[in-house]
């Protein structure tokens, strides 16, 4: 199962710390258009877990279009650039220190975006007490599930950091399912462990068709 995971949409700041996160806004649109025209449909993950564990139905050619962080363009492109396919997107939300607005969230959710948290400041969880672990995994999701009324199903690693008692602390916390960066198809067999495509400035039309083909 496809998950693809893109961070911010537009072109990337002479100082921006991390440039290769950027996706131009024409590659985001021409690779929309290419999933379109090969038969791909946007699904959340929840309707993914819904089929691989509770008898739900999937379209032929399913993919998870994810979002971290909540930078502004997925609300201001992204969201726009979703709607013209009918597709929802999954936003993976930290709590403090996300661009988006309660506002622009609240737009994303009343279209068919799914909420997942990922944590509320964004730290790596592998070097955090079982105190501070709670904190940031369970307390995300209460936040969250309090301020936007949705079930907040699924997790999303902090870069992609995690270990055997994170694993146990997100599970405990109620999440289905959590996200990774960890290449390659998502499997069921793996609900914590999610893996995901990276979609770079570099990925193109071609990269993430190679991607594709080598799930």
């Amino acid at each position: 199962m496809p998950i693809l995971e893109y961070h911010v949409l537009g072109a990337a700041p002479a100082d921006a710390p991390y440039p290769e996160l950027y996706v131009t806004r024409p590659d985001f649109h021409h690779q929309m258009n290419w999933l379109d025209d090969h038969g791909y449909q946007a699904v959340t993950l929840e309707a993914v877990e819904d089929a691989w564990y509770r008898g739900g139905a999937l379209p032929p050619k399913p993919v998870v279009l994810s979002f971290d962080d909540g930078y502004r363009p997925q609300f201001t492109f992204a969201l726009p650039e979703l709607r013209k396919h009918g597709w929802p997107g999954l936003l993976n939300l930290k709590t403090e220190g996300s661009d988006l607005y309660a506002s622009n969230v609240e737009a994303m959710i009343g279209v068919g975006w799914e909420l997942a948290a990922h944590t509320i400041h964004h730290l790596d969880l592998t070097t955090l007490d079982a105190a501070q672990l709670k904190e940031e995994i369970a307390g995300s999701r209460q936040i969250l599930r309090r301020e936007y009324g949705v079930p907040v199903a699924d997790f999303c690693y902090p870069a992609g950091q995690f270990d055997d008692t994170v694993i146990a602390a997100v599970e405990a916390a109620g999440y289905t399912g959590a996200t990774t960066e960890i290449p390659g198809d998502a499997e069921r067999q793996k609900p914590y462990e999610l893996s995901r495509f990276e979609i770079l400035g570099s990925t193109g039309v071609s990269g993430l068709s190679t991607d594709l083909a080598s799930g």
